[in-house]
């Protein structure tokens, strides 16, 4: 059987200053409208073009997938906005991609921290945390192979910063 792949991918930065009415409606900042379609050219780049699409219903995620999607093909992926995945917690996003999991190959996920950091150390509990204390800093992207409960495989952590 295939490697099974859960991609979970942060919004980019937000734009604070803004003025939007809640937080639910921040957008994205200008370094945020430039790392998301960085972040989807190297997903494009790595072959990881995911089956189905769950985002965040927030502005900012909805733009950050909206960015990195125009540089990573996403035509034949099922995209679905999940208010569900708007601040959720570790187990909350465990349970999405789980369910996600058990009909596509390959799921990303598109949302929020801290949640995302404690669902990736859900399936990948020794990941190192980098010399900044940041495990997933906005825009970033945790790719897991296998994931299973302690048992996940991380492949990739990638920061925009980095490339």
């Amino acid at each position: 059987m295939a490697t099974r792949c859960l991609i979970l991918l942060r919004h980019a930065k937000s734009d604070w200053d803004s003025g939007a009415a809640s937080d639910f409606e921040r957008p994205l900042s200008a370094r945020g409208r430039r790392d998301a379609p960085r972040m989807g050219r190297w997903l494009q780049f790595n072959g990881l073009r995911p089956d189905t699409v769950c985002c965040s219903s927030a502005t900012r995620t909805r733009e950050t997938l909206r960015l990195a999607g125009s540089e990573l093909d996403l035509s034949v992926a099922e995209i679905q906005f999940v208010g569900d995945l708007y601040l959720a917690n570790e187990s909350e996003i465990v349970a999405i991609a789980e369910e996600e999991l058990r009909h596509a190959q390959c799921v990303m996920l598109v949302g929020h921290n801290p949640g995302f950091e404690m669902a990736l150390l859900h399936y990948c509990p020794d990941v190192d945390t980098p010399a900044d204390g940041k495990l997933m800093p906005t825009a970033t992207a945790a790719v897991i192979d296998d994931p299973a409960p302690g048992a996940g495989r991380l492949r990739f952590l990638q920061r925009p910063k980095d490339l």
